[in-house]
């Protein structure tokens, strides 16, 4: 056959739980630190280092949402001592009495212009706008707890407490109606006065983990169940039923609300519900890969990050999987990234992280504060981007691991690195790891040929393009003779694209294969190739 035109090559993504050959031509096997966006495939964002953080360990990140100007940034330690960074100066914000332990996960919500911190094993803290630091939460029972924290129209919602001695793991206990600019004044459920009150999900065979809003309800997930709340008002106030008996959620943050969604970061499931029925994104397409993989004694580190600039979700965990780069911290080291307006799938390494939040921070550089040593490859921004510095951006705490060279805790921006880049802050070539694209098992069956033939890529001609200084792609083409058989690969083409319009081949066998990577860390567009492919008979 002469030619093989293969376009829309951002149009499938990633598929690992199904056999190479059954999948469609523009689909892949393994891809890495790249998007699978309007029919292209290009380099995923890159970390720069937006803040270093040298006084204590980070475990948490929030940001506060600021009408003019630029965000603050809640930062918590693993003492659970609080920190704001405000114009890249961080300043204490609430020295902790709390036991000491790296352990617990920390929640945030926000309710009435009030914002709230929660770690299970400690009171709440909160801070008013009058207030200059966070404070143990006001009108709180001596001695309760909560697993999690989070706002409900008007209230606040504390679910799987501690009340004393005694733990109450379906409890749900709400405040009183909390006015604007204050904390709720009651969360006695025997005062008659006020609106606060509990309710045991006694149905519930398993632990809350955590609830989120969504449209007018809240839902509330436990490790196996979903319960759904709604307001009612009048002497009960909320209505609780069941939704869900076999899905749940896999740890507190694995919840986010998108586009009248929950998109939801279960034990053995990544799903969506509106409310009424669920969808499983990764059953038949990366949901083996992802579980399989998964390190079972760290998903107390899982969370979920939404990306609405790139309009993706990043669920977040720490893996052992064939892809991994960050093998020896703690923290996450790999993002399943689903990208829900073109339905795909890809995988991001992540630096040791330890939860992620959304912020605009201080992007304006001066020939002051940008080293002698910087160059414009490394160095983003422009000269625009500094002139409307308020485009928020996912931040992301990470710790350090030398083991993995990652010198410093850290707060990294995830950023582009030549194009779309808005953040000045420094590239860190540490933090962002090169590219990787695999596709095996092509048996060309689509095109008429038979499986039992033996096929050679005996040209291709990409189309690949860069904005970047360095022009170099890595093309590799491979075959295997049997459908469960490890590519074969030949020698490694260096192909520029300002210069060169093909590459040559001598890759043969029944079933065909290519990777590709960069020599460099670089935005870029893979569009598509035209291969030509000759059948040369049957063994």
């Amino acid at each position: 056959m002469p030619n093989l035109p293969l376009r829309n090559l951002g149009d499938v993504g990633v598929i690992t739980d199904q056999a190479p050959f059954n999948l469609p031509i523009n689909a892949y096997t393994r891809a890495k630190n790249v998007r699978f966006d309007q029919g292209n495939i290009t380099r995923s964002p890159a970390f720069r280092d937006v803040k270093d953080v040298t006084t204590f360990v980070p475990v948490f990140i929030s940001g506060l949402y600021s009408a003019s100007g630029y965000d603050s940034v809640l930062i918590v330690d693993d003492q659970y001592n609080v920190h704001t960074m405000t114009n890249h100066v961080i300043t204490s914000d609430y020295a902790s009495n709390a036991t000491q332990s790296s352990a617990p996960v920390v929640t945030a919500t926000s309710l009435a212009n009030v914002q709230y911190l929660n770690r299970e094993d400690s009171s709440p803290l909160y801070k008013t706008p009058s207030m200059n630091a966070f404070a143990p939460l006001v009108n709180w029972p001596t001695g309760f707890r909560a697993k999690t924290l989070r706002s409900f129209g008007d209230f606040l919602i504390a679910m799987n407490t501690q009340e004393g001695v005694v733990e109450f793991p379906t409890r749900i206990r709400f405040s009183n109606i909390a006015l604007a600019n204050n904390a709720p004044d009651s969360w006695d459920e025997l005062d008659t006065t006020k609106s606060a009150g509990f309710n045991d999900l006694v149905e519930m065979d398993t632990p809350i983990v955590d609830g989120a809003s969504l449209g007018s309800n809240f839902l509330i997930y436990s490790s196996g169940q979903v319960w759904l709340m709604e307001f009612v008002g009048g002497t009960f106030i909320f209505n609780f039923r069941k939704l869900f008996n076999d899905v749940g959620c896999i740890n507190p943050n694995c919840v986010v609300e998108v586009a009248g969604k929950h998109y939801v970061f279960d034990s053995k499931d990544i799903y969506t519900t509106d409310g009424v029925s669920r969808q499983s994104i990764v059953d038949g397409r990366v949901k083996d890969y992802i579980f399989n993989g998964i390190d079972s004694t760290s998903t107390g580190r899982c969370f979920v990050q939404y990306d609405p600039q790139r309009e993706e979700i990043y669920f977040c965990y720490k893996t052992a999987d064939d892809m991994s780069e960050f093998t020896n911290g703690d923290g996450c080291n790999r993002a399943a990234v689903f990208n829900y307006i073109n339905n795909t799938w890809s995988f991001l390494d992540l630096p040791n992280v330890y939860f992620g939040t959304t912020a605009n921070v201080d992007t304006v550089a001066t020939y002051d504060s940008v080293p002698a040593t910087a160059t414009y490859d490394t160095y983003g921004g422009t000269y625009a981007s500094q002139d409307s510095g308020f485009t928020r951006h996912v931040l992301m705490v990470s710790q350090q691991d030398t083991a993995d060279g990652l010198t410093q805790h850290r707060i990294y921006g995830l950023d582009g690195i030549n194009r779309d880049s808005l953040l000045s802050q420094p590239l860190n070539t540490v933090a962002t790891k090169p590219i990787f694209i695999e596709r095996t098992g092509i048996d060309l069956d689509e095109s008429g040929l038979p499986l039992s033939g033996y096929k050679n890529i005996v040209k291709a001609v990409p189309q690949f393009s860069t904005v970047s200084s360095n022009k170099l792609f890595d093309v590799t083409f491979g075959a295997a003779d049997y459908a469960n058989e490890t590519p074969n690969y030949g020698a490694t083409s260096s192909f520029n694209s300002s210069t060169q319009h093909k590459i040559d081949s001598r890759s043969a066998g029944r079933y065909l294969s290519y990777k590709i990577t960069t020599p460099d860390l670089k935005d870029f567009s893979v569009s598509g190739f035209d291969f030509e492919v000759v059948s040369t008979g049957r063994l």
